[in-house]
């Protein structure tokens, strides 16, 4: 075991090795040292995940003071994901070891990845998890191959075996291998990482899939070659795949897969089955994985599908081509056979102001379209890098129909294949492994063309036939790399020949009538002529009009059967819709494990399952009715004992889960009022209808609004809870008897809402306004997650914080900053940072660093020359924030204080990928005149929602999944929406209250005039009326 001391001198940085140069996933051939001759010169870090698992770690850490690497050249990272207690740094331990924390936000492994990679010094970063026990030659044994190369990925193995008895110091005082140290222990293996081993010759066949081993619990790999993937997706935030998924990028990204067996780890534990919690979420990762791994394996691209990640990305090279020849490819592209495609339309420096012009009538037409992008020329690579396969072809090539998934069978098992094109250029399809290392090894990015990827990856001709055309090659040669092409011309050829005997049939028929003509001499030749030639036109003519006849039946028989689907799907949804109408109980985690001591305490979580209410059950926080706990309660030492009289009066009030009881699909028509109970215990003065039961909130809230007494329930707690869950749902309740009793309980401004004499009077847009107002105090005061947040505040435990927003401001407008910064900073919402970035010339970046300064609120400046067109300059900004929610401002609307609040709590409560308000409240400038559209269209799902730009909010980890704002000049936020739903996900439109879309007489890039939104208006006022939008 080596203890030397580190040296006195730090030796200079040894050279990095560069990328390595062998042929597929050879790894043989790579020139590195064996084990036994291995020098040590690089810096190397371990990253241990960890979570509450203090023996484990204990085991683990013993493992690597007896490794065979110099001690002085690594250093540990044992990174806490939240645990309770906190992880401690081990003491006097002879390892250079470093303890970081992260907050308990759920399964945190693929953070705590990344953030073991950011603390990292070494040049190599090793991921090891924390009940794996390293044997002594395991980082040696990764590390050699990162000395030779600088994109390896090296894969350690695993043997699983019971570690009961085993204490710390047996490993660390090891005399021999662990091999001898467990030889009587029984011990097994994953064998279905040996049955891939077996497939693919140690990972040295061709087979597309090898990055199906890399397991992240035993991976090496230079830390700058970590970064260039990507690192791990923090979006994996529950357990299972989150390795496979950065293997799949590791290998696309042309990585060298290493399987090392002399990386041994023994994992503290006999293999299991998943438990059904463990199959169910795997499950679910398995159908997260379908859209960022572009592999067939794990996807089925049925026609009309788009992923997050496409399979085949078509650069477009415009060389100047004008408007009609690039759109024309472009749309052969999109309408060819293969859908789950982007095209890139390459970007160039116009060389004269027609091309300039052409270029963004271009941009202009196809700049919405979720499959197409716009960017520099070699730009695709690295903005799709996870995609499998890079297509080359120039602007106005009469693609084939085929093209695509003609070069892919022509592929084959190989790197890249050509296709001649009718117009003389050619297209080529690169596997993306090849290409990315083709740019490591040297490639100009920039000056990427089809004929020049030919010229350096395929050095001899190719089949000269295009692809989707009739005929035969010339020669029969076939390039290095290349299959042969008769997969992808037989399908052209077999075309032909379906087309062949037609053509003969009119050409004999052509000439027999030329014939035939210059032989007429008689008036009774030409009628014989003119019989014969209309007799066949009659028989054509009747054959396709049988043949019409048939295709209209079989239309209207096709037709019929999806009227009967969907006639059942409606009925279907009707049930869902039914049984939706019943609460059920919530199974996710809200923080630390809580018991319950006392019925009132028990009932303020009865909603959710993971509430313990036995003394014998262990638990971090104790909720009492009061203190001090009966002599039957033991608490765990260390445990938190929080009564509720020591809380906020509102903490009794039993939580909601607010995923079901929400003003999702909130109606805007309206009934009478009804009762929650009988009518004759309404008080005088008081009227309703009908009487509808509280627990049917869907009903409920369907009614003007809701008469309630104390009568109608069995205390104050349970009235509490009952009224406040109908507030969240968007119903509107009156407290007809004062409801002195749960004044505490709901809270001073929720129970003055649910008092205020006005309800009973309102009009429907003064109902709304209430309902608006109920459900922001019901949401963020007594949801099931609200209520774990006080209370782990109480206990002074940590718990899921709220998201911190992100808001976006670009402007041009220098004169509009202040008011657009007040804006930000009057938001009530508690945690918000201000990303500004001016956009152009005419700030003053003084002055812009002093204003948000003054404002209070965490901010950052950035500024974006004039040049970037919008959705450039938010990525820019993007790249600047922090929050796990990203909004954006406009500079020129008026935001109410509560604004960010209602997406965030939408958000939550949606579960929806994009969330947004429509432009509801529209100021128009010129007209002066403040006016109401699309009442009663909010608080839904679809797909074809209309969004503000500037209303909108979404999570980082989504706005990533769809690679940013698209770079265009206007349209970003239709773009964003067309890609998320392109990308699989979700639209949520909330209520429009708060914000109000301000309308110049010109400047915009949504082109409509004032009479296009007075035609619109259901409701206007004169002037700028902002207490008529919800602003004030």
């Amino acid at each position: 075991m080596d203890l030397s001391p580190l040296p006195d001198v730090t030796p200079p940085t040894p050279p990095a090795p560069g990328p390595a140069k062998v042929d597929g996933n050879d790894w043989k051939s790579l020139d590195t040292a064996s084990l036994e001759e291995f020098e040590p010169r690089l810096q190397a870090t371990v990253v241990v995940p960890y979570y509450e698992a203090p023996d484990a770690l204990a085991l683990t850490l013993a493992g690597l003071e007896r490794q065979s690497y110099p001690r002085h050249l690594f250093e540990v990272i044992v990174v806490d994901d939240g645990s309770d207690p906190p992880l401690e740094m081990p003491g006097r331990s002879p390892l250079n070891v470093r303890v970081i924390h992260q907050p308990d936000l759920g399964f945190g492994l693929a953070r705590a990845r990344n953030n073991g990679a950011r603390a990292a010094q070494g040049d190599i970063v090793v991921f090891l998890d924390c009940d794996m026990i390293p044997a002594r030659e395991w980082l040696a044994a990764h590390a050699r191959w990162h000395h030779a190369a600088s994109d390896a990925v090296s894969i350690g193995f695993r043997r699983h075996l019971d570690v009961t008895g085993v204490e710390a110091d047996d490993v660390r005082h090891c005399s021999g291998t662990l091999d001898e140290m467990f030889t009587d222990r029984p011990w097994d293996r994953p064998e279905w990482i040996e049955s891939h081993m077996a497939r693919t010759a140690e990972l040295t066949s061709d087979d597309d899939d090898l990055f199906r081993v890399a397991s992240g619990g035993n991976l090496g790999m230079s830390r700058h070659f970590y970064w260039e993937v990507g690192g791990n997706d923090e979006s994996f935030t529950q357990w299972g795949a989150e390795d496979i998924e950065f293997g799949y990028r590791a290998f696309t990204l042309g990585a060298l897969l290493v399987p090392e067996r002399r990386a041994l780890c023994w994992h503290q534990g006999t293999g299991t089955v998943p438990s059904s919690a463990e199959a169910r979420s795997l499950e679910q990762q398995q159908a997260k994985l379908s859209h960022l791994i572009a592999h067939y394996g794990f996807r089925g691209a049925k026609p009309g599908r788009s992923f997050t990640v496409p399979q085949y990305v078509v650069s477009v090279d415009t060389g100047g081509a004008g408007t009609d020849a690039q759109l024309d490819t472009v749309e052969r592209l999109l309408s060819g056979d293969v859908h789950d495609l982007v095209v890139w339309i390459e970007q160039r420096q116009p060389a004269d102001e027609e091309e300039a012009h052409a270029a963004e009538i271009v941009r202009r037409l196809l700049g919405g379209d979720p499959r197409v992008r716009f960017g520099p020329r070699g730009g695709a690579p690295s903005a799709f890098a996870a995609s499998q396969f890079h297509i080359f072809v120039k602007a106005g090539t009469p693609v084939a129909p085929n093209l695509v998934s003609g070069l892919r069978k022509q592929l084959g098992a190989a790197e890249c294949t050509t296709a001649p094109q009718p117009d003389g250029s050619i297209a080529i399809l690169v596997r993306a492994r090849r290409l990315h290392r083709e740019l490591r090894w040297g490639l100009d990015g920039e000056s990427i063309t089809a004929a020049s990827l030919a010229s350096r990856l395929l050095p001899r001709p190719t089949a000269t036939t295009p692809i989707g055309e009739p005929g035969r090659p010339d020669d029969g040669g076939v390039a290095p790399g290349v299959s042969s092409p008769a997969a992808i011309r037989e399908p052209a050829l077999a075309a032909g020949a379906e087309r062949l005997p037609r053509l003969q049939k009119l050409g004999r028929i052509a000439a027999y009538t030329a014939t035939e003509a210059r032989a007429v001499r008689r008036p009774g030749d030409a009628a014989r002529l003119a019989r014969t030639v209309g007799g066949w036109i009659v028989r054509a003519a009747g054959w396709r009009l049988r043949w019409i006849a048939w295709r209209l039946r079989r239309a209207a028989l096709q037709a019929r059967r999806v009227a009967r689907r969907g006639a059942a799907a409606v009925r279907r949804s009707a049930k869902g819709r039914m049984r939706s109408t019943e609460i059920r109980p919530v199974t996710y985690r809200l923080g630390p494990s809580i018991a319950a001591c006392g019925p009132r305490s028990a009932a303020v979580f009865a909603a959710w399952t993971g509430l313990h209410t036995k003394s014998s059950v262990p638990a971090q926080v104790v909720l009492c009715d009061d203190m001090p706990l009966p002599s039957t309660w033991t608490p765990k030492a260390g445990a938190a004992v929080i009564p509720l009289t020591g809380m906020a009066p509102t903490a009794a009030t039993p939580a909601f889960d607010a995923e079901q009881v929400n003003p999702a699909r909130w109606p805007a028509a309206l009934r009478r009022a009804a009762s929650l109970g009988p009518k004759s215990s309404l008080p005088a003065g008081h009227k309703a209808s009908r009487r509808v039961d509280a627990a049917n909130v869907a009903r409920a809230r369907r009614y003007h609004h809701l008469a309630d007494v104390a009568a109608y329930h069995a205390d104050a707690q349970a009235r509490a809870g009952a009224v406040a869950a109908l507030a969240a749902s968007g119903a509107v309740v009156r407290l007809c008897d004062g409801g002195v009793e749960v004044a505490g309980l709901l809270g001073e401004r929720l129970f003055a809402l649910l008092t205020d004499p006005r309800i009973e009077t309102a009009s429907e847009a003064e109902r709304e306004a209430l309902s608006v107002e109920m459900r922001r105090e019901a949401l963020r005061t007594h949801s099931l997650r609200a209520r774990a947040r006080q209370v782990c505040e109480a206990a002074s435990m940590r718990t899921e914080p709220l998201p911190l927003v992100s808001v976006l401001l670009a402007t041009r407008r220098p004169d509009q900053v202040a008011e657009a910064v007040a804006s930000v900073a009057a938001q009530t919402y508690p945690r918000i940072e201000l990303v500004l970035a001016a956009h152009g010339d005419g700030f003053d970046r003084a002055r812009l660093e002093t204003l948000v300064a003054g404002s209070g609120t965490d901010a950052h400046v950035l500024t974006v020359p004039a040049g970037f067109v919008l959705g450039e300059v938010l990525n820019q900004a993007l790249e600047h924030s922090r929050g796990e929610l990203v909004t954006k401002f406009d500079d020129d609307d008026f935001y109410g204080p509560e604004h960010v609040w209602d997406l965030v709590l939408a958000h939550e409560y949606s579960r929806a990928t994009l969330v947004g308000k429509a432009a509801e409240y529209v100021y128009l400038e010129g007209a002066d005149r403040t006016l109401r559209r699309f009442r009663g269209s909010s608080e839904r799902f679809g797909s074809k929602l209309t969004l503000a730009g500037g209303a909108m909010i979404i999570a980082r980890s989504d706005l990533d999944a769809v690679v940013g704002w698209q770079p265009v000049p206007a349209g970003v936020d239709r773009a964003l929406m067309g890609d998320v739903v392109a990308g699989g996900g979700s639209l949520y439109r909330t209520h429009g209250r708060g914000y109000l879309l301000v309308r110049h007489a010109r400047g915009h890039t949504w082109e409509a005039d004032d009479e296009y939104f007075l035609e619109q208006a259901v409701e206007v006022h004169d002037g700028c009326d902002l207490r008529f939008a919800g602003v004030v």
